[in-house]
Parts: structure tokens; sequence; C-alpha cells
């Protein structure tokens, strides 16, 4: 780098820079061919110069993610210096800037948690909130590295952060993020118990979707790695009794357990080798359909089914013809005749039925809106049948019997799903029946 040019950089002299380029125009330009290099943001980075950072953002906006032989891009530096406002300046001219992986994976927002510097942690996760997600070479993420080095009140901010997320598949991301493993299989509240850290093991404890009882590359759970700790520390003549006996209680009631007492999940290959049952057959059935079917044609099917059950839905409510007043014997029962009444019963609940299966089928399976779709589903069979043994003439009669068309179109499903599976397996193709139709 051309001396004066450092200089101009370190003293933040945006005049000084401009008669530079005026004498050369190209001065900037060598810094873009070196793919690692000291550049003027660097150095303006290192000396807190706002201004001059801003000026070369807008000249060159290519150095800000420019790492130097260090492996540290601008911001990096920034944090490593401790220019607070500068760090605070760049996050909020471009948040990405967070996310710059530079040595060892180590982003500066990462770089931040190291420093145990909370408000700017803070402010960093406000800016960019998918910085929660970053990993180090190690897959370590923010979590883990502020239990490693004892930052305690970062870790604070951090699971604050966390349990108040509410963007775009939030809870996916608290679990994944609170649960993540690194590459030796420990979560954050492993590393805790290891480091014999009840703050951060209390803390992370709280975290509702915290899975206590996840079992690391040594076969242990976060209780087997407490009590071996407290064992070790006894032996020791450290620690208090008191407190971790309070803390092992505490842990229980939370309900971790032991590895030995933890039901092993079956290895992936296991998995893929064990029968297919008729579960997996289903969901697998449902998750092709879904992804065979396009976005456009989902949509317009979901609108049509929600059409379907609302209108067979509104027809047990009020039957084409109406109901008897209240001055008749029949009062509240259909006027029709009891052989349309159960043409229409029959029809009316086919349709009921088959349009809330196959919006089941379409929404997508594994999420939440399934579970409520499910719920929410059996409560409108249950208000459906109500309805059409309120209207009926024999309540009791109609009653049982739509509960029982319901059961009957469950197990016919069931049984067509059997018989079409069955087929596929066949290894010798029936012949038709009237195969001598065929015959030339």
């Amino acid at each position: 780098m051309d001396p004066r040019l450092q200089q101009a950089a370190e003293s933040g002299s945006i005049n000084e820079l401009y008669a530079l380029i005026d004498e050369n125009p190209y001065i900037l330009d060598h810094f873009d061919a070196v793919p690692f290099v000291n550049t003027p943001l660097h150095v303006a980075a290192a000396a807190g110069k706002k201004q001059f950072a801003i000026e070369m953002l807008n000249l060159k906006p290519s150095f800000a993610r420019k790492l130097n032989t260090r492996g540290y891009s601008p911001l990096h530096v920034a944090v490593d210096n401790e220019q607070r406002g500068f760090v605070s300046r760049m996050l909020w001219l471009d948040h990405t800037l967070a996310r710059v992986k530079g040595r060892n994976g180590i982003t500066p927002f990462l770089s931040l948690v190291l420093r145990g510097n909370a408000g700017l942690v803070a402010e960093c996760l406000l800016t960019s909130p998918e910085c929660i997600e970053d990993v180090n070479v190690n897959g370590q993420n923010a979590l883990h590295l502020a239990v490693i080095n004892d930052r305690f009140e970062v870790l604070q901010v951090l699971t604050g952060w966390i349990q108040r997320m509410s963007q775009k598949n939030a809870d996916s991301i608290e679990i994944h993020v609170l649960n993540k493993r690194d590459f030796g299989y420990n979560t954050a509240l492993h590393l805790a118990a290891y480091k014999s850290d009840h703050q951060a093991v209390r803390l992370l404890l709280e975290c509702r979707l915290v899975q206590r009882n996840k079992v690391n590359g040594d076969g242990l759970t976060f209780l087997d790695i407490l009590r071996n700790q407290e064992q070790s520390c006894r032996g020791r003549g450290q620690g208090t009794v008191g407190v971790e006996l309070d803390l092992e209680q505490v842990v229980l009631k939370t309900g971790c357990k032991e590895a030995a007492s933890v039901r092993k999940s079956k290895a992936r290959s296991e998995f893929l080798k064990s029968p297919i049952t008729f579960v997996t057959y289903c969901s697998t059935s449902m998750r092709r359909l879904r992804s065979n079917t396009s976005d456009e044609s989902r949509g317009v099917f979901l609108i049509v089914c929600a059409l379907i059950i609302t209108a067979t839905y509104q027809t047990a409510l009020q039957p084409p013809g109406g109901v008897h007043q209240s001055e008749d014997a029949n009062a509240g029962s259909v006027v029709m005749k009891h052989s349309f009444f159960i043409l229409l019963w029959v029809s009316n609940t086919v349709g009921f039925c088959c349009a809330l299966f196959y919006t089941f089928c379409l929404i997508p399976l594994g999420s939440m809106f399934a579970t409520w779709f499910f719920w929410t589903g059996t409560s409108l069979c249950i208000s459906y049948a109500l309805a059409m043994a309120v209207i009926s003439p024999h309540p009791l009669v109609f009653l049982s019997a739509t509960i029982a068309f319901f059961l009957l179109f469950a197990l016919f499903l069931l049984l067509d799903v059997l018989v079409t599976r069955w087929r596929n397996h066949e290894t010798v193709t029936p012949k038709p029946r009237l195969s001598w139709f065929w015959k030339v």
C-alpha cells in the first residue's frame, strides 16, 4: 500500500484520499486484483475513522468483504481494536457485514461474542437476525462460544433473543440454535456442564425448547456430565455440596435423564433397512402427493376444498325445504321425505369427508398446521354429525350412522391403500376377465 494512502486512512483525511486519486486514478484498483490484502478500509477500521470508511465504501464497496493476509475483514479489525462506534455504524450501513466469515470461520458477530460485548451483540442481532445461526469451523455457534469463554452476560442476551424471535420459522430456528451440536456432538448445555458453570446451566435449562437428554460424542447426557464433574470436584475438595445437590434437584425436576435410561434412536442406515410400516407408507404417499403438485395447483385445489366443506356444512345447518316449525310434532326435523333425506345425507357426508381428507393431504406434513388442522377437522366432523342428527327424523339413529360413516370412510381409505400396495407388489400381472375380447 502507498504510505501516503495508509497515512490518509489512519488520519481519516478524505481530502488527502482524493488528492491521491487525482494524482493516480487507479490507486485503489490493484486491491481488487489481490485475493488477500490489507486495504485502506482495514486501516480506517483499526483507527475508527467512520467518515473515511463510509467514503471508502462509496468508492469501493468490495473492500468491506475483503480479507487481509491474517484472514480478517475490516469489521473484524474494528472489533479486535474495540472500535465500538465504528462497528455500530458499519452494522447499520450494511447488516450483512456481520456475517462475513474470516479466519477459523469466525464472523464479526461471533468475534463480538468472544469479546463479551453484550451491547454490540444485541445491536448485531437487531440489524442482522440471521447471524444467530452462524457457526465456526468447529461447528460451534454463539451459544457454544459464550459458554466456553465465560461470557454469561452475552449468553443472557443470546437466550433472551432466541426466545423472543418472531421472524419466519422462529420455532425451528430456536430449536436448531439451542440444541446445535459441535463436531464433538456437544451442545451448549453439555459444555456448561463440563465447565461446571452453574449459572449457564440454570439459564439454559430455563429455555423451554432445550433438549435436555441429547447424547454427546462420549455417549453422555448433560446429567451424566454434571454428576461426573461434581464427583471430580469433590475428589479435589472443591465445590459446595449444598449448591450441587440443589442444582441436581432442579435438573431432575426438568426431566433430565442419564444416558442409560434414554431411548437410543436408530441410526439412519438401520432406519432405511427397516421394513416399511403402514404409517411410513401413508406419510410418504402424502409427501409425494404434495411434492408432485405445483403451488398454483395446490392453492386452487385448497380453495375448492374449502368451498366444498363450507357448502356441505351449510347444507347440514340449512337443509333444502327447511325444517318443521315449533308447533309441529317433528319440530326441527327436515320437511323432505325420508328417502330423499337419506340420499342427501349420504352424498353430502361423502363430499364433506373427501374435502377434509384432500385438504389434510395437501397441507405441509410435519408442521404445526397439520396438527392444528387434525384437531380442527375432528371438531368439525363432530359438529357436522350433531347438526345432521338434529335435523334428521331420528336423531340418535343418524348420529350413530354419521359417526359410523366417518369410521367406515377411514377404513375404506385404509383398505384401498392396502389393496393398491398389494397389487403393486404382485410379481405376476393378473389377466383381465374379458381377455377374450382383446384377442384378434
